[in-house]
């Protein structure tokens, strides 16, 4: 990762490479020893180069929640890939549900009747066709957020 490579420098990395072969009574000391070479390391360069390490997504543009999701899986449980996919499937049903309420809006504005009793009674309204496509766990996730708004 670019952090990592922005935080050690070639000594920390071959302190690394020869942790395996140490005495296995001294490994735990210079694993310590490393990491307190990579934090002093990475202060001192702070003090040096205060710089971003990153950009944080503009106001203008939403963080996408979905790649953190992925990105942040080959670090987790089994119990928090579980509570991320939930999440990433909660965060999909967002998504579905506002393309459904623009889509049922636009067709509001261009068939106005639809839905009400005026319509052709032989024609299925636009939300009955959108909400067949729905699994029933996306119907309920629709209901859910239809009644918080």
């Amino acid at each position: 990762m670019a952090f990592d490579a922005l935080y050690t420098n070639n000594q920390i990395q071959k302190l690394k490479v020869l942790l395996p072969y140490i005495e296995p009574s001294m490994q735990k000391n210079m694993a310590i020893y490393i990491k307190y070479m990579e934090l002093k390391y990475t202060m001192d360069l702070c003090r040096k180069h205060p710089f971003h390490i990153c950009s944080a997504p503009s106001e203008k543009q939403a963080p996408d929640f979905k790649k953190l999701c992925q990105e942040l899986k080959p670090y987790s449980t089994e119990a928090e890939v579980r509570q991320l996919e939930q999440m990433e499937s909660m965060l999909q049903t967002m998504e579905m549900y506002q393309e459904m309420s623009q889509t049922m809006s636009a067709m509001q504005e261009m068939f106005p009747n639809m839905g009400n009793g005026d319509a052709d009674p032989s024609s299925a309204s636009m939300e009955n066709i959108l909400m067949g496509m729905l699994s029933p766990e996306q119907k309920a996730m629709f209901d859910a957020f239809s009644s918080q708004t």
